[in-house]
């Protein structure tokens, strides 16, 4: 079938009004494609709202585990040692390992 200059001449019942339309065009269709922009932003704002999810999440475990740490009193203080602080975080050495492997 050619989609050429033919156009389908229909009636519609109810009014009686006729209506012209090209082949395969039901009046129905509404395509709005995103623009490359439109798509780079949305991608944009969903690897943001991830990052801020896992920093949120990676903080509250470490503030848990801070909190959870054994402690110490000092001057009507309480101190948790670095010591402490280190194996919670992690060692320095690991994650500079774990940042050159990758």
């Amino acid at each position: 079938m050619c989609n050429g200059t033919k156009k389908i001449k229909e009636r519609n019942p109810d009014t009686g009004a006729i209506r012209s339309r090209k082949p395969m065009d039901y009046g129905n269709e509404n395509i709005n494609h995103p623009t490359q922009e439109e798509i780079i932003a949305y991608n944009k704002e969903q690897a943001n709202k991830m990052h801020q999810e896992i920093q949120y999440r990676v903080r509250k475990e470490v503030l848990n585990e801070l909190w959870a740490a054994p402690k110490v009193n000092h001057q009507g203080h309480w101190y948790v040692r670095l010591s402490d602080v280190v194996k919670i975080i992690g060692d320095d050495n690991e994650l500079y390992e774990n940042e050159s492997q990758s």
